[in-house]
């Protein structure tokens, strides 16, 4: 009797299926995922701001959740982002953080 090949055997091994698993699952990004990024780059930009200036990387860090606000406000193609969940309470998180984020920059003094 003829012994198997080893991979006839058991099958795939862990990594392998996992490799598998992000190579199809990140092949064709979705919206959400370009989501994420643009919010992790604004972040990013926030923090190289305040290497310059603190008030102007809290500004810049507002943009971000301003910027989730908008884009839940805009018509459906760019909406589908968000599910089962309220669109008005989403957009008033958004812009209340923005603004709770720009009235702290200010009211917190710059040490020097």
């Amino acid at each position: 009797m003829k012994a198997h090949p080893r991979h006839a055997r058991r099958g795939r091994g862990p990594i392998a299926k996992r490799w598998i698993y992000w190579k199809r699952r990140y092949a064709n990004p979705v919206l959400r995922d370009w989501v994420l990024l643009g919010c992790l780059l604004g972040i990013l930009i926030a923090a190289a701001c305040t290497l310059i200036d603190f008030h102007l990387g809290a500004i810049v860090l507002a943009v971000v959740p301003a910027g989730l606000a908008m884009m839940r406000a805009m018509p459906e193609p760019w909406a589908e982002v968000w599910t089962n969940r309220s669109k008005t309470v989403d957009i008033a998180t958004g812009l209340i953080f923005a603004v709770v984020l720009v009235a702290l920059a200010f009211v917190v003094p710059e040490s020097r």
